[in-house]
Protein backbone atom coordinates (compact mmCIF):
# COMPACT_ATOMS: atom_id res chain seq x y z
CA UNK A 1 0.00 0.00 0.00
CA UNK A 2 0.82 3.48 -0.62
CA UNK A 3 1.20 6.31 1.62
CA UNK A 4 -1.85 8.31 3.12
CA UNK A 5 -1.91 11.70 1.54
CA UNK A 6 -1.52 14.39 4.01
CA UNK A 7 -3.94 17.43 3.84
CA UNK A 8 -3.77 19.44 0.82
CA UNK A 9 -7.04 21.18 0.35
CA UNK A 10 -6.50 24.88 0.73
CA UNK A 11 -9.86 24.84 3.59
CA UNK A 12 -10.24 23.48 6.74
CA UNK A 13 -12.75 23.42 10.16
CA UNK A 14 -11.48 24.65 13.03
CA UNK A 15 -13.34 25.24 16.62
CA UNK A 16 -16.81 26.45 14.48
CA UNK A 17 -15.10 28.30 11.92
CA UNK A 18 -13.56 27.80 7.90
CA UNK A 19 -10.11 28.93 7.88
CA UNK A 20 -7.40 28.83 5.77
CA UNK A 21 -4.92 25.50 6.17
CA UNK A 22 -2.03 27.33 6.44
CA UNK A 23 -3.48 29.63 9.23
CA UNK A 24 -4.44 26.53 11.29
CA UNK A 25 -1.94 25.84 14.43
CA UNK A 26 -1.69 24.39 17.35
CA UNK A 27 0.87 25.64 19.72
CA UNK A 28 3.76 22.86 20.87
CA UNK A 29 2.81 22.77 24.23
CA UNK A 30 -0.65 21.43 23.39
CA UNK A 31 -0.90 19.03 26.00
CA UNK A 32 -2.33 16.40 22.86
CA UNK A 33 1.38 16.94 21.28
CA UNK A 34 3.19 15.42 24.61
CA UNK A 35 0.72 12.80 25.36
CA UNK A 36 -1.87 12.26 22.76
CA UNK A 37 -4.50 13.30 24.02
CA UNK A 38 -7.84 13.10 21.92
CA UNK A 39 -9.85 11.36 19.44
CA UNK A 40 -9.94 11.44 15.72
CA UNK A 41 -12.12 9.44 13.11
CA UNK A 42 -11.22 8.80 9.18
CA UNK A 43 -14.46 9.34 7.05
CA UNK A 44 -14.41 7.96 3.32
CA UNK A 45 -15.76 9.97 0.28
CA UNK A 46 -16.08 8.51 -3.10
CA UNK A 47 -16.61 9.87 -6.61
CA UNK A 48 -18.60 8.43 -8.57
CA UNK A 49 -17.70 10.62 -12.22
CA UNK A 50 -21.09 8.79 -14.22
CA UNK A 51 -23.23 10.71 -11.26
CA UNK A 52 -21.62 13.47 -11.15
CA UNK A 53 -21.42 12.86 -7.22
CA UNK A 54 -19.29 12.86 -4.51
CA UNK A 55 -20.56 10.16 -1.68
CA UNK A 56 -19.55 10.45 1.77
CA UNK A 57 -20.02 6.65 3.76
CA UNK A 58 -21.59 6.71 6.46
CA UNK A 59 -20.45 10.36 8.49
CA UNK A 60 -23.55 10.12 11.18
CA UNK A 61 -21.98 6.39 11.78
CA UNK A 62 -18.35 7.65 12.07
CA UNK A 63 -19.25 10.92 13.94
CA UNK A 64 -21.76 9.10 16.45
CA UNK A 65 -18.56 6.79 17.38
CA UNK A 66 -16.64 10.04 17.58
CA UNK A 67 -18.75 10.96 20.38
CA UNK A 68 -18.92 7.69 22.09
CA UNK A 69 -14.60 7.97 21.90
CA UNK A 70 -15.24 11.48 23.43
CA UNK A 71 -17.12 10.21 26.13
CA UNK A 72 -14.74 6.96 27.02
CA UNK A 73 -11.95 9.98 27.80
CA UNK A 74 -14.67 11.85 29.50
CA UNK A 75 -14.63 15.21 26.54
CA UNK A 76 -17.49 16.02 24.60
CA UNK A 77 -17.79 16.90 21.22
CA UNK A 78 -18.42 20.66 20.54
CA UNK A 79 -21.47 19.51 18.18
CA UNK A 80 -24.61 16.82 17.73
CA UNK A 81 -23.18 14.49 15.08
CA UNK A 82 -25.63 15.24 12.55
CA UNK A 83 -24.46 18.90 12.61
CA UNK A 84 -20.83 17.50 12.22
CA UNK A 85 -22.06 16.04 9.56
CA UNK A 86 -23.47 19.04 7.56
CA UNK A 87 -20.15 21.10 8.39
CA UNK A 88 -18.35 18.34 6.84
CA UNK A 89 -20.71 18.80 3.43
CA UNK A 90 -20.23 22.18 3.38
CA UNK A 91 -16.35 21.90 4.00
CA UNK A 92 -16.33 19.76 0.80
CA UNK A 93 -17.90 22.16 -1.00
CA UNK A 94 -15.47 25.00 0.33
CA UNK A 95 -12.81 23.08 -1.31
CA UNK A 96 -14.58 22.08 -4.51
CA UNK A 97 -14.04 18.14 -3.52
CA UNK A 98 -14.75 16.56 -6.89
CA UNK A 99 -12.52 13.37 -6.21
CA UNK A 100 -12.06 10.38 -3.72
CA UNK A 101 -11.51 11.93 -0.73
CA UNK A 102 -9.85 11.41 3.40
CA UNK A 103 -11.89 13.50 6.06
CA UNK A 104 -10.21 13.52 9.06
CA UNK A 105 -11.95 14.98 12.44
CA UNK A 106 -9.76 15.25 15.10
CA UNK A 107 -10.88 16.16 18.70
CA UNK A 108 -7.82 17.02 21.15
CA UNK A 109 -6.84 18.99 24.45
CA UNK A 110 -5.36 21.71 23.34
CA UNK A 111 -4.50 23.70 26.05
CA UNK A 112 -1.10 24.52 27.34
CA UNK A 113 -1.00 22.59 30.32
CA UNK A 114 2.30 20.38 31.15
CA UNK A 115 0.52 17.53 33.84
CA UNK A 116 -0.92 14.35 32.83
CA UNK A 117 -4.92 14.85 33.25
CA UNK A 118 -7.72 15.11 30.67
CA UNK A 119 -10.40 16.88 32.87
CA UNK A 120 -10.25 20.95 33.19
CA UNK A 121 -7.92 21.38 29.88
CA UNK A 122 -8.83 23.13 26.71
CA UNK A 123 -10.13 21.40 23.88
CA UNK A 124 -10.07 22.08 20.16
CA UNK A 125 -12.15 20.06 17.42
CA UNK A 126 -10.99 20.39 13.10
CA UNK A 127 -12.26 18.52 10.35
CA UNK A 128 -9.49 18.37 7.21
CA UNK A 129 -9.94 16.54 4.17
CA UNK A 130 -6.90 15.15 1.57
CA UNK A 131 -7.67 14.08 -1.31
CA UNK A 132 -7.20 10.27 -1.61
CA UNK A 133 -6.57 8.39 -4.91
CA UNK A 134 -6.94 4.83 -5.26
CA UNK A 135 -3.53 3.95 -5.11
CA UNK A 136 -3.81 3.62 -1.78
CA UNK A 137 -5.12 0.18 -1.94
CA UNK A 138 -3.25 -2.72 -3.52
CA UNK A 139 -5.24 -4.56 -5.03
CA UNK A 140 -3.29 -7.45 -5.87
CA UNK A 141 -3.42 -8.61 -2.02
CA UNK A 142 -1.85 -8.05 1.36
CA UNK A 143 1.34 -9.55 2.74
CA UNK A 144 1.13 -9.53 6.17
CA UNK A 145 2.85 -11.00 9.47
CA UNK A 146 2.27 -11.34 12.80
CA UNK A 147 3.37 -7.90 14.76
CA UNK A 148 6.37 -9.00 17.95
CA UNK A 149 4.08 -5.94 19.51
CA UNK A 150 0.69 -7.13 21.08
CA UNK A 151 -2.50 -5.05 20.83
CA UNK A 152 -3.42 -2.95 23.82
CA UNK A 153 -5.74 -4.55 26.17
CA UNK A 154 -8.55 -3.10 27.16
CA UNK A 155 -7.49 -2.88 30.84
CA UNK A 156 -5.04 -0.07 29.66
CA UNK A 157 -7.20 2.09 27.62
CA UNK A 158 -10.61 2.09 26.42
CA UNK A 159 -9.78 0.16 23.07
CA UNK A 160 -13.49 0.85 21.53
CA UNK A 161 -12.03 4.44 21.25
CA UNK A 162 -10.15 5.68 19.07
CA UNK A 163 -7.56 7.30 21.07
CA UNK A 164 -4.18 9.59 19.35
CA UNK A 165 -1.89 7.93 21.50
CA UNK A 166 -2.82 4.38 21.18
CA UNK A 167 -2.09 4.07 17.79
CA UNK A 168 1.74 4.46 18.26
CA UNK A 169 2.02 0.66 18.95
CA UNK A 170 0.28 -0.26 15.30
CA UNK A 171 2.51 2.31 14.12
CA UNK A 172 5.43 0.71 15.31
CA UNK A 173 3.98 -2.66 14.28
CA UNK A 174 3.69 -0.85 11.24
CA UNK A 175 7.44 0.01 10.61
CA UNK A 176 8.12 -3.31 11.66
CA UNK A 177 6.41 -4.62 8.55
CA UNK A 178 7.53 -2.27 5.81
CA UNK A 179 11.20 -2.72 6.93
CA UNK A 180 10.86 -6.61 6.87
CA UNK A 181 10.08 -6.06 2.73
CA UNK A 182 5.61 -6.57 3.97
CA UNK A 183 2.92 -4.44 3.72
CA UNK A 184 1.06 -4.53 6.51
CA UNK A 185 1.54 -5.91 10.55
CA UNK A 186 -1.20 -7.98 12.43
CA UNK A 187 -1.30 -7.49 16.02
CA UNK A 188 -2.48 -10.46 18.67
CA UNK A 189 -3.79 -9.75 21.87
CA UNK A 190 -1.90 -10.39 24.70
CA UNK A 191 -3.16 -13.72 25.20
CA UNK A 192 -2.10 -14.66 21.71
CA UNK A 193 -5.34 -14.93 19.80
CA UNK A 194 -5.77 -12.39 16.53
CA UNK A 195 -6.74 -8.87 17.30
CA UNK A 196 -6.71 -6.14 14.26
CA UNK A 197 -4.15 -5.09 11.41
CA UNK A 198 -2.63 -1.83 12.31
CA UNK A 199 -5.79 0.45 10.77
CA UNK A 200 -8.26 -2.54 10.03
CA UNK A 201 -10.42 -5.20 11.52
CA UNK A 202 -9.32 -9.04 10.48
CA UNK A 203 -11.63 -11.66 8.26
CA UNK A 204 -11.05 -15.00 7.73
CA UNK A 205 -12.78 -17.93 5.32
CA UNK A 206 -12.78 -21.40 6.20
CA UNK A 207 -15.14 -23.60 3.52
CA UNK A 208 -18.08 -21.36 3.57
CA UNK A 209 -17.91 -19.70 7.20
CA UNK A 210 -16.55 -16.49 7.47
CA UNK A 211 -14.95 -15.47 10.87
CA UNK A 212 -13.82 -12.09 12.74
CA UNK A 213 -12.58 -11.57 16.20
CA UNK A 214 -15.49 -10.65 18.33
CA UNK A 215 -15.44 -7.14 19.82
CA UNK A 216 -14.26 -8.81 23.59
CA UNK A 217 -10.56 -9.55 21.54
CA UNK A 218 -9.94 -5.90 22.17
CA UNK A 219 -10.77 -5.02 18.44
CA UNK A 220 -11.54 -1.39 17.23
CA UNK A 221 -15.41 -2.07 16.30
CA UNK A 222 -14.80 -0.92 12.47
CA UNK A 223 -17.60 0.69 10.62
CA UNK A 224 -16.34 -0.83 7.89
CA UNK A 225 -16.53 -4.65 9.43
CA UNK A 226 -20.05 -3.93 10.30
CA UNK A 227 -20.24 -3.50 6.77
CA UNK A 228 -18.66 -6.21 5.62
CA UNK A 229 -20.40 -8.19 8.10
CA UNK A 230 -23.61 -6.94 6.08
CA UNK A 231 -22.71 -7.83 2.34
CA UNK A 232 -21.36 -11.74 3.79
CA UNK A 233 -24.92 -12.21 5.14
CA UNK A 234 -26.55 -11.28 2.06
CA UNK A 235 -24.60 -13.38 -0.11
CA UNK A 236 -25.89 -16.18 2.09
CA UNK A 237 -22.62 -16.98 3.91
CA UNK A 238 -22.55 -17.42 7.99
CA UNK A 239 -19.81 -14.83 9.65
CA UNK A 240 -19.08 -15.48 13.17
CA UNK A 241 -17.70 -12.83 15.61
CA UNK A 242 -15.38 -15.14 18.01
CA UNK A 243 -11.93 -15.95 19.03
CA UNK A 244 -9.31 -16.49 16.14
CA UNK A 245 -6.31 -18.34 16.33
CA UNK A 246 -3.04 -17.52 14.96
CA UNK A 247 -2.74 -20.60 13.16
CA UNK A 248 -6.45 -20.18 11.24
CA UNK A 249 -4.86 -17.27 9.58
CA UNK A 250 -2.26 -20.15 7.82
CA UNK A 251 -5.09 -22.51 7.13
CA UNK A 252 -7.87 -20.75 6.10
CA UNK A 253 -8.94 -20.73 2.33
CA UNK A 254 -9.17 -16.60 1.77
CA UNK A 255 -8.46 -13.62 4.33
CA UNK A 256 -9.14 -9.95 3.92
CA UNK A 257 -8.59 -6.54 5.75
CA UNK A 258 -11.07 -4.14 6.00
CA UNK A 259 -11.42 -0.57 7.50
CA UNK A 260 -11.88 3.33 5.97
CA UNK A 261 -8.68 3.28 4.31
CA UNK A 262 -8.09 0.00 2.94
CA UNK A 263 -11.50 -0.34 2.55
CA UNK A 264 -12.03 -4.42 1.61
CA UNK A 265 -8.62 -5.70 0.56
CA UNK A 266 -7.32 -9.27 0.13
CA UNK A 267 -4.56 -10.83 2.52
CA UNK A 268 -2.30 -13.15 0.58
CA UNK A 269 0.23 -13.95 2.72
CA UNK A 270 1.17 -14.42 6.09
CA UNK A 271 4.18 -14.94 7.59
CA UNK A 272 5.44 -15.83 4.46
CA UNK A 273 2.73 -18.41 4.14
CA UNK A 274 0.04 -17.99 1.41
CA UNK A 275 -3.38 -17.59 2.59
CA UNK A 276 -5.12 -19.88 0.22
CA UNK A 277 -3.80 -20.33 -3.20
CA UNK A 278 -2.06 -16.50 -2.35
CA UNK A 279 -4.35 -14.53 -4.49
CA UNK A 280 -7.28 -12.82 -3.86
CA UNK A 281 -10.47 -15.51 -3.31
CA UNK A 282 -13.76 -15.18 -5.36
CA UNK A 283 -15.95 -14.61 -1.86
CA UNK A 284 -13.25 -11.92 -1.33
CA UNK A 285 -13.40 -10.12 -4.87
CA UNK A 286 -17.29 -10.54 -4.82
CA UNK A 287 -17.28 -8.48 -1.51
CA UNK A 288 -15.00 -5.74 -3.00
CA UNK A 289 -17.28 -5.15 -5.38
CA UNK A 290 -19.89 -5.11 -3.56
CA UNK A 291 -18.65 -2.82 -0.93
CA UNK A 292 -17.58 -0.13 -4.04
CA UNK A 293 -20.64 -0.58 -5.48
CA UNK A 294 -22.31 0.61 -2.26
CA UNK A 295 -19.58 3.34 -1.60
CA UNK A 296 -20.22 4.69 -5.11
CA UNK A 297 -24.44 5.20 -4.30
CA UNK A 298 -24.84 2.54 -6.68
CA UNK A 299 -26.59 -0.45 -4.25
CA UNK A 300 -29.96 -0.54 -4.59
CA UNK A 301 -29.52 -2.62 -1.58
CA UNK A 302 -27.84 0.19 0.57
CA UNK A 303 -28.55 3.42 -0.32
CA UNK A 304 -28.71 4.91 3.16
CA UNK A 305 -25.08 4.14 3.70
CA UNK A 306 -24.02 7.17 1.23
CA UNK A 307 -24.59 11.06 1.72
CA UNK A 308 -24.25 12.87 -1.47
CA UNK A 309 -22.02 15.87 -0.91
CA UNK A 310 -23.56 18.27 -4.24
CA UNK A 311 -27.05 16.72 -4.52
CA UNK A 312 -29.69 17.30 -2.46
CA UNK A 313 -29.34 16.62 1.18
Amino acid sequence: MTEAPTPSFDVVFVDGAFVEADDARLSIKANAVSYGTGTFEGIRATWNEAHRELYLLEPLAHYERMSRSANALGLTLPLAPEELVAQTIELLRRNDARQDVYVRPILLLSGEVLPVRMHDIETSFSIAASPFPSGYINTEGIRAFVSTWRRTPDSTLPVRAKIIGSYVGPALAKSEAINAGLDEAILLTVDGSVAEATTSNVFIRRGDRWATPAATDDILEGITRRQAMALIAERGEPVEERTVDRSELYVCDEAFLCGTAVQISPLVEVDRRPVGPGVAGQATLGLIDAFGSAARGESEAHPGWVVPVWGPQ
